[in-house]
């Protein structure tokens, strides 16, 4: 019962930011979500909220990433897949280990492995709360392109070399061949799970569609357990189930054509569908993050002020560290796929477009719940500094997301439309009254002209359109 109270406070929550957000437009969504969750945290339903790794990873990101993946063309995939490569997976890693080298040197009595995991943890990036951030900006194509698609497989990236370091902690040996050999079968039996998977699914809808006298009721429920089905099945085969659920998503998108041929009904409500849970699972995102603040500065207040400022000290040494990695990679990189991304090497605006990837790098829920999912025992011992690796990466997140909120509306200019409300209600408009000139000329019925005629002047916008 607790968990129907839960997911119902969570809705009101999404629910009363949506009203707010009205009124303080200036304000990204993104904190007045985190601070909705902060305030529900003191509700009794939350007492003692712990967030779960596996049911947020499984609820919350498989429907995320698989919704990203639809939105990718396997086209575009391809043919940015070096791109893709070197922002996920090279600086990633990259990311990881100077991050790890310069953390070991800082904590002396941390070991490489330990650092490593809190590498790992503070590596992903989140797209979704760089919009949040830039809701009225215009972010440079390539810039907004790198960000999407870095944030879409650096999530499997940062899991894969933490169960590594957590397997270096238990096992107390780690091999270099081993540890590639376990990268790439996570990794790539993460993505032949999906494809697979994403084929079967897709075939599935499609003969239901054409075979089905109610298809609404069978490809739509198929649509909506694909993420989760998807996400297990990976798991169960020991490989990545974020990197399955987003190669589905790309099949999905890859077979649209076949897709679209199912009925207009069923089209239109499975994408109305997606696109509500879209939006309430992104909200959620920030609730969750909100509502694991106070359980994380209980750790913190009994560490002390001293111990709390080192680790506040360490994160904001952290986030340096990783913007200057990422101002580095989007500046001095010289390969035909870095450069689609952020212009030419040589170009006036490549130094510009290299610090706003860098303060894009937000980091967001996943860090979290990747820190979360950090054992409380590991080799028959009690984890060694989990509270404080927990702290770190929510520090991180925080500093991450006020620099970007900051400096971000700043950089960049306002979005401009293309045209105004006043155009588009005037070409309405003239739609409307040509369609009905047509209707008119060629139906001879009274009743049903009027009556046609009555409908079609309802769709213009000064039958739509109140003047409070």
């Amino acid at each position: 019962m607790n968990e129907f109270y839960l997911v119902a406070l969570l809705l009101v929550g999404v629910i009363v930011v949506n009203v707010v957000k009205q009124l303080v437009p200036r304000i990204p969504e993104a904190f007045l979500l985190i601070a909705m969750g902060w305030g529900l945290s003191f509700m009794p339903v939350f007492h003692n909220f712990q967030l779960e790794p596996e049911f947020f990873m499984l609820l919350i990101i498989a429907p995320l990433m698989f919704i990203d993946g639809q939105k990718q063309s396997f086209a575009n995939i391809r043919k940015r897949f070096q791109g893709i490569f070197l922002l996920s997976v090279v600086l990633a890693v990259v990311t990881a280990v100077v991050v790890g080298v310069m953390t070991k040197q800082i904590e002396a009595q941390w070991t490489f492995p330990l650092a490593l995991a809190l590498a790992a943890i503070v590596t992903p990036t989140d797209a979704v709360a760089v919009k949040s951030m830039t809701g009225n900006n215009d972010m440079p194509k390539g810039v907004g392109e790198a960000l999407e698609l870095e944030s879409l497989f650096n999530d499997a990236t940062g899991l894969v070399m933490l169960d590594l370091a957590l397997s270096v902690l238990s096992k107390g040996t780690f091999s270099v061949v081993e540890g590639i050999g376990h990268f790439l079968f996570v990794a790539v039996g993460g993505v032949v799970v999906g494809i697979i998977g994403g084929v079967l699914l897709v075939m599935l809808r499609f003969n239901l569609n054409r075979h089905g006298k109610n298809p609404e009721l069978t490809t739509i429920p198929i649509s909506l357990l694909t993420p989760f089905a998807i996400y297990l099945l990976a798991e169960h085969f020991g490989v990545s189930g974020i990197l399955a659920v987003v190669a589905t998503g790309i099949e999905h998108n890859w077979e649209a054509d076949r897709l679209r041929l199912t009925s207009t009904s069923v089209q239109l409500t499975s994408r109305t569908i997606w696109n509500i849970l879209a939006d309430i699972l992104n909200d959620f995102v920030f609730l969750i993050l909100g509502i694991s603040l106070p359980e994380v500065a209980r750790n913190v207040t009994q560490m002390g002020r001293q111990g709390a400022a080192a680790l506040l000290g360490v994160s904001v040494l952290i986030y340096v560290v990783m913007w200057v990695v990422r101002y580095a990679w989007a500046l001095r990189g010289d390969s035909s796929s870095i450069s689609a991304f952020f212009g030419d090497r040589k170009s006036d605006e490549r130094p510009f477009f290299a610090r706003l990837f860098a303060v894009s790098g937000i980091h967001g829920t996943v860090t979290l719940a990747m820190a979360f999912s950090l054992p409380n025992k590991i080799a028959g011992h009690a984890f060694p500094y989990r509270n404080e690796l927990i702290a770190i990466a929510t520090f991180v997140i925080l500093i991450s997301m006020v620099v970007s909120a900051i400096v971000l509306p700043w950089k960049l200019p306002q979005k401009t439309e293309a045209y105004t409300m006043a155009d588009l209600d005037h070409i309405r408009n003239k739609m409307v009254d040509y369609v009905i000139l047509q209707m008119r000329s060629q139906i001879e019925d009274h009743a049903v002209r009027e009556a046609l005629t009555d409908q079609l002047q309802s769709q213009k916008s000064n039958r739509l359109t109140v003047d409070r």
